[in-house]
C-alpha cells in the first residue's frame, strides 16, 4: 500500500469530516532553538498569514505588536521577551502539494500545529502534511510528535504508528 494510502486509511477519522474541533499535533522540541526555526520555516512557505489579528505581546515592551514587525516573532518567545502567541497561516505546500490553513501556536521548545478538519484534506494533502512534520522535526534530533492532550490512547497509538512508518519509508 502506497504510503498516503495507508496514512489517510489509519487517520482519515483525524481530518475527513469537520466536526468543529481544530485537533493539534505538536513538534516538541529539546532544542528551543529548532521551534523558532520551524516557525520562521513555515511563515517563509506560507503565502500569507489568515489569523484577523496577527500580534504577539511583547513582555519587554508590555504591548502587543504585529508579528511581521521583527524578523521572528517565535524566537523572541524562545528567549522570553514575547508569550506564546498563535497565527493561522495560508498557502503553505509541501512536496507541491498544498495544506488547508494551518494554525501555529508558538511555545518556547513547542510548535502546536491545529487544523481544520473536512474540505480540503485527503489522502495525497495528509502525506504532504506529514511531509511537512518530517521537515519541522529534523531541525531538532531529539525533537518528537504528539497529539493534543485529551486524545484516546488508541488515537494516540494509531498516529504514533502511521509517524513511525512514514519515517521508515522516507528513510528506507
Amino acid at each position: 500500500m502506497e504510503t498516503a494510502d495507508l496514512l489517510w486509511t489509519e487517520l482519515h477519522n483525524l481530518f475527513e469530516q469537520d466536526d468543529g474541533s481544530l485537533p493539534e499535533v505538536r513538534v516538541n522540541y529539546v532544542d528551543g532553538n529548532a521551534a523558532a526555526s520551524g516557525y520562521q520555516m513555515l511563515r517563509n512557505e506560507a503565502v500569507k498569514i489568515v489569523s484577523e489579528r496577527p500580534y504577539f505581546w511583547s513582555n519587554v515592551r508590555n504591548q502587543e505588536e504585529a508579528v511581521d514587525s521583527v524578523p521572528n516573532a517565535a524566537a523572541l518567545v524562545v528567549s522570553g521577551e514575547a508569550a506564546p502567541f498563535h497565527v493561522v497561516l495560508g498557502g503553505i505546500q509541501s512536496g507541491g502539494v498544498a495544506i488547508p490553513h494551518i494554525g501555529v501556536l508558538v511555545f518556547p521548545d513547542q510548535l502546536a500545529l491545529d487544523y481544520r478538519m473536512g474540505r480540503g484534506w485527503n489522502a495525497e494533502v495528509l502525506s504532504a502534511f506529514f511531509g511537512l512534520l518530517a521537515n519541522l522535526t529534523a531541525l531538532d534530533e531529539d525533537s518528537s510528535l504528539t497529539l493534543e492532550d485529551g486524545v484516546s490512547s488508541d488515537i494516540a497509538d494509531k498516529f504514533q504508528r502511521c509517524w513511525s512508518e512514514y519515517q521508515s519509508r522516507k528513510v528506507g
